[in-house]
């Protein structure tokens, strides 16, 4: 219990400790560079991405508000420059479709596993019907008993 305990008390200082890097990140991750136009600030390795990311970071630090920084990005460079429409972010669907999917799963797991055992307590496969002995399984036996002789 108490190492549970301290577990959480750590992950609470790491989310605490939030230099303001990951709301930069956010921030880039949703700015596509204006110098090609295929990749996100983020990811892009560009003179003018780099200064962008520089710019974004000086600005959160001295404490302005991200959405005041896209707004004046998008004003530079154009509306093109968002990847993410105004005002929406996938991100937050993410875990919401994530519930429903295991939902489902959970759900079609249930009808699955039920139908396996009620069709299994129902069907009781009868014993195959006994077939007539030939000539082959006398020949097997007479065989079987040599061998056994022979030990």
């Amino acid at each position: 219990m108490r190492a549970w305990l301290i577990a959480f008390v750590l992950v609470l200082l790491a989310c605490a400790d939030d230099d303001g890097r990951s709301s930069a990140l956010a921030l880039e991750g949703r700015l596509i560079a204006p110098c090609c136009w295929t990749q996100t600030l983020d990811v892009h390795e560009s003179e003018l991405a780099k200064s962008l990311r520089e710019e974004i970071e000086e600005r959160l630090a001295r404490g302005e508000r991200a959405d005041v920084i896209e707004e004046d990005l998008v004003d530079r460079f154009g509306e093109r420059m968002r990847a993410v429409p105004k005002g929406k972010d996938p991100r937050t669907a993410i875990p919401l479709v994530t519930a429903i999917a295991m939902l489902a799963v959970a759900a079609a797991l249930v009808v699955v596993l039920r139908r396996w055992t009620t069709k299994r307590a129902t069907t009781t496969t009868p014993p195959p019907p006994a077939r007539a002995r030939d000539a082959y399984d006398e020949r097997l036996d007479a065989e079987l008993a040599d061998l056994d002789d022979a030990r």
